[in-house]
């Protein structure tokens, strides 16, 4: 009789903090939706900017020509979204406001795949690292056989590196 009646216990205890928790979290729902629309526009933009390393066998130099392609894309891409926010502003027949919020969305910045990563094929901000490759070659007996490779150290530098950004601005 005493396990039974903590079980009950325990399970009203479990019931009203999951009830406590659903209302709480929808007492702070209701808190965030605003009172009035705003009308807004939305516009992306995207820029592109070459990766140049000093020394393309060279993890630090790859890395640091990633980072200056990067700072020289994002204003690029700012650029290029009030460009489009101006041109559907005009094309809509509104009049843009002022900007009430900045987005920074991850693109990819190549090939998908092994090859052309902005962080690195080999993990984050690692360029260079060592692979095996396999050559396939005929044998004596005339049937083609698989030969391993050593590992062999390679670096990969990506040839681009593209930032997409997004603005809303307010439509007066």
């Amino acid at each position: 009789m005493p396990a039974q009646l903590a079980f009950r216990t325990v399970a009203a205890v479990a019931v009203l903090a999951f009830a406590g928790g659903c209302l709480s979290a929808t007492v702070q729902a209701q808190e965030v939706v605003p009172t009035t629309a705003q009308r807004t526009l939305v516009a992306a933009g995207v820029g592109q900017a070459k990766v140049t390393p000093a020394d393309r066998q060279s993890n630090a130099s790859i890395a640091a020509a990633v980072e200056a392609a990067e700072a020289k894309a994002l204003p690029a891409a700012i650029t290029d979204a009030k460009a489009q926010a101006q041109a559907l502003a005009t094309a809509a027949g509104v009049t843009l406001g002022g900007l009430l919020s900045v987005s920074n969305q991850a693109a990819p910045g190549g090939f998908y795949g092994p090859f052309f990563y902005p962080s690195g094929t080999f993990g984050p901000g690692k360029y260079c690292g060592k692979i095996r490759t396999v050559r396939v070659v005929t044998g004596k007996d005339g049937r083609r056989h698989r030969k391993v490779q050593p590992p062999h150290r390679v670096c990969r530098v990506p040839p681009t590196v593209t930032r997409t950004v997004q603005l809303t601005y307010a439509m007066a």
